[in-house]
């Protein structure tokens, strides 16, 4: 089972018109419109897996910082999720050099079949470089 290019936010956006109308007319593509065949493809497989006792998929988000942004982002991630029938956790990290073993530890756990990092990780530290 595999999402590539998974953005939740486009994928709640409601359908206003067709990639093929918008390149003709040279108006705005949206992303819900393109997306609409892969959600229901991904709903589908779902329900395969749960009609023979699976669980579905688990989408783990890290989030190691305060920004509002980055919360209110997964929180939506988990509300794409919800609405294929996917599940999500979202782990809250006090300390950002705990990342690495949150990550580790996520990615160890057979019960997670995807993870995402939120940024900012060290929020406005300046990096390593130096920059």
């Amino acid at each position: 089972f595999f999402l590539s290019s998974f953005h939740p936010l486009a994928l709640l956006q409601p359908p206003t018109m067709t990639a093929k109308a918008a390149t003709a007319t040279g108006g705005k593509v949206d992303a819900g419109t393109i997306a609409a065949p892969f959600r229901a493809e991904v709903r589908e497989k779902v329900e395969a897996l749960k009609a023979k006792g699976i669980e579905a998929p688990l989408l783990v988000g890290l989030l190691a910082n305060t920004d509002p942004a980055a919360r209110k982002y997964a929180e939506w991630t988990g509300k794409a999720c919800r609405a294929d029938g996917l599940r999500y956790e979202l782990r809250t990290i006090d300390d950002p050099i705990d990342v690495e073993a949150a990550l580790t530890a996520a990615n160890d756990d057979p019960n997670v079949h995807g993870i995402i990092v939120y940024y900012p990780i060290f929020g406005q530290v300046e990096s390593f470089s130096g920059a």
